[in-house]
């Protein structure tokens, strides 16, 4: 918590008349207190939204564990909403979700209509031409198939293949560079790389029989695997080194630097080691956030 400044202090000292209780002025320098913290974090975010106590959010929803509305209770759930909800206690901010699908966060963000995007948005090279990022979680993209593709063993089985991914996101790039690195040198075809909406529409796809394989983050591997559309098996480890990030404007500083911050206190807090607990993604962990630490370009 940010301590006010001996000026301030001075300002709301009370002088304690003979008889009176201390605990009145106790309080009362407690609630000056406060209230210069509140000041604090006012002054660090933007006028527009210290002014309305809100923070527009970017968010898509089927990308579970890290965003999902949970089929019991209607609500909107996972990693990335528990951990931009204790920043934005910490920033004494409200939230507001502006969901869309995942091509359109960027969009939605250049325009102004959002404030920030979190959902599972991978922190590269390309992206920061356009954005800053927050970083909060490792990743990597993974191969994975279903368990009955017996012909499937290994990624290189991929080869002259379909293999879906989400447009929009990182993965068909990625799919396609993986290609040209080891298909082709090994003489085998290109992968053939169709897009895709979401996870769902991927097992679709899977059990439908356009493609053989697909991709997604090791976030997300232990919900592919427990999905019932499967059973599904991943085909090696990550072949990408990636971090999820927390996405701005390039030109709001303000608001990257606060969200920074206020992610710190929740790192030092415990709250992120919980989260990560919760969610079971121990090893996707990092010690602490940081700004555009991301692959380098």
């Amino acid at each position: 918590m940010r301590v006010p400044a001996q000026t301030d202090i001075q300002a709301s000292r009370v002088v304690v008349k003979k008889g009176e209780p201390m605990l009145k002025h106790i309080i009362g320098l407690s609630a000056v207190m406060l209230l210069s913290t509140a000041a604090g974090w006012a002054q660090k975010l933007p006028e527009r939204i210290a002014q309305a106590g809100v923070i527009k959010v970017g968010i898509e929803r089927d990308h579970p564990p890290m965003e999902y509305v949970d089929p019991t209770s209607g609500e909107l759930v996972g990693f990335d909403v528990d951990l931009i909800n204790a920043i934005a206690k910490e920033l004494g901010v409200k939230l507001e979700y502006v969901h869309s699908r995942f091509e359109g966060l960027t969009p939605n963000l250049q325009s102004k209509r959002i404030d920030l995007i979190i959902s599972g948005m991978y922190d590269t090279p390309a992206r920061r031409g356009n954005f800053d990022f927050v970083d909060y979680l490792n990743a990597g993209a993974v191969f994975f198939t279903l368990d009955k593709n017996a012909e499937i063993q290994k990624p290189l089985d991929l080869c002259g293949k379909a293999v879906t991914a989400n447009r929009g996101t990182s993965y068909p790039g990625s799919v396609e560079k993986w290609s040209t690195e080891n298909c082709i040198p090994a003489g085998l075809p290109a992968i053939q790389v169709i897009s895709d909406t979401d996870m769902a529409s991927e097992f679709l796809y899977l059990n439908q029989g356009r493609a053989v394989g697909s991709v997604q983050g090791t976030e997300a591997i232990p919900t592919v695997l427990a999905s019932k559309e499967g059973p599904f098996r991943t085909l090696g480890g990550p072949f990408t080194n990636v971090k999820l990030g927390i996405g701005f404007r390039k030109e709001d500083p303000e608001l990257r630097d606060a969200v920074l911050a206020a992610a710190e206190k929740v790192f030092a807090g415990g709250t992120y080691a919980e989260l990560i607990a919760k969610w079971k993604l121990g090893a996707s962990a990092i010690e602490k956030p940081a700004l555009n630490a991301g692959a380098a370009p």
